[in-house]
């Protein structure tokens, strides 16, 4: 029950189209659906490779290295003696 004169609803001039929904568009390949997209510098990328695995071979020397020394400070045996001693163990 209104007390007062109501607003009129805005209405569209007849010759206005309706807005209507635009079909997506493909924007690239979708996340898990096993497409690689070449990298622009292959050779970049073997380098990359290359130099990541031989910094993991020289950082697992240098952990074992450590390690070694380590114990020997303390009195153990090195990691290579125990893996002696197991497989001579496991072989008798």
């Amino acid at each position: 029950m209104v007390q007062h004169n109501m607003k009129q609803k805005v209405t569209m001039p007849k010759g206005v189209k309706k807005k209507g929904k635009k079909p997506p568009k493909k924007q690239g390949p979708k996340l898990g659906h096993g497409l690689l997209i070449a990298p622009k510098r292959a050779t970049l990328v073997d380098q990359a490779k290359t130099s990541m695995a031989v910094s993991r071979l020289i950082n697992k020397k240098n952990e074992e290295s450590v390690g070694n020394r380590a114990n020997n400070a303390v009195g153990r045996d090195s990691v290579a003696a125990e893996k002696a001693k197991k497989a001579s163990t496991s072989n008798d």
